[in-house]
């Protein structure tokens, strides 16, 4: 390899412009590009199958999300029973046993049995 083939390799990028480089000089130096004010509404990029007035497309993207977060409660409902009946089919099998309060009510929270003990 020549002189010229091992300055290519290394010094690859010297001639180049590096963004974020440049950006972080800027920054530094406390130039910045102009601070942004507002949003207007509607000026992102709106999903297919949102049309209609803008007060039409805010109310279809919100009842969207609202049916997301709703999917997301019941998938975490659906977690918690499921959790709940392998638990309990883990006590039932003597692999867990349920602690009890002072009283001696049970609590609702498992804890692994201990084999080992006699």
């Amino acid at each position: 390899m020549g002189i010229f083939g091992a300055a290519k390799k290394g010094f690859g990028m010297l001639g180049k412009k590096v963004k974020s480089a440049q950006r972080a000089r800027r920054i530094s130096k406390g130039e910045r590009g102009a601070t942004i004010k507002g949003v207007k509404p509607l000026s992102g990029k709106i999903p297919p199958y949102v049309g209609g007035t803008a007060k039409e497309r805010a109310n279809q993207v919100r009842t969207h999300f609202h049916v997301k977060r709703i999917d997301k409660v019941n998938e975490a409902k659906k977690q918690i029973q499921t959790g709940k009946k392998s638990l309990k089919d883990m006590e039932a099998t003597g692999q867990a046993e349920q602690r009890t309060d002072y009283k001696g009510k049970p609590t609702g929270d498992y804890r692994a049995k201990d084999i080992q003990k006699k």
